[in-house]
């Protein structure tokens, strides 16, 4: 079902007649009631992705949208709500749009949501940013870095952060348990945790934070480092 926010769209234009092609930017912010430890799942393909946990039990959305007008209107930021559940698409393409090439509308998402909203983010040019939150998280990105801030959890969330060109940053708590699982082509892991490590491959190897158990924290790259912070 389509859940209706109130919305408030602010569309910003260049002086003067726009030329054929010239890009325009847009705002859109939504508001949307939403359920106690529920799932956000969103999706970008340009444009960075930030997103603060808080005390609120709205997921509140800003959105900075730029291309040209025609993919503006023909290529939405689409919100659903399915019970538990919130979709974010930042790409819903109208299907009777004929435009083959360039389908896409770069998309700075800022959100908030609740801090224990279980997210699962998939990007493809952006940086993804989570501080606050106290749930699992699943992030993907192709080029970009992932920062995610879970010092606020009482307990290590499962995290599972991946990316090809970047590298993962975790900000964990001192006095935690977990499990690390890192695979890489060309970076490296880095822990200001002490890490009991099991195997001596660089590319692939698992790790104990604390007395181990708890969570699972897997970090993949291809050509990017990872740190693991406190």
């Amino acid at each position: 079902m389509r859940f209706t926010a109130l919305a408030l769209l602010t569309l910003t234009l260049a002086a003067g007649p726009a030329a054929a092609g010239q890009k325009e930017t847009e705002t859109v912010d939504k508001t949307v009631p939403f359920t106690s430890g529920g799932t956000l799942r969103l999706k970008n393909f340009s444009g960075d992705v930030r997103i603060t946990g808080t005390s609120g039990r709205d997921v509140v959305i800003h959105a900075t949208r730029t291309a040209r007008r025609d993919r503006l209107d023909n290529i939405k930021l689409d919100v659903q709500v399915n019970g538990s559940r919130i979709d974010i698409d930042a790409n819903k393409r109208n299907p009777n749009w004929d435009e083959k090439n360039e389908n896409v509308v770069e998309t700075v998402l800022e959100l908030q949501v609740p801090a224990d909203t279980r997210l699962d983010l998939d990007a493809f040019s952006s940086d993804v940013t989570v501080a606050g939150t106290t749930a699992d998280i699943k992030a993907h990105t192709f080029s970009g870095t992932i920062n995610i801030d879970v010092t606020h959890a009482p307990n290590y969330p499962d995290i599972n952060a991946e990316t090809f060109s970047g590298d993962i940053k975790a900000r964990l708590a001192a006095g935690g348990n977990g499990q690390v699982d890192f695979s890489t082509f060309s970076g490296d892991l880095r822990s200001d945790l002490p890490l009991t490590v099991h195997g001596t491959s660089k590319r692939n190897m698992t790790a104990e934070i604390g007395s181990g158990g708890g969570a699972t924290l897997r970090f993949k790259t291809f050509s990017g480092d990872v740190r693991v912070v406190r």
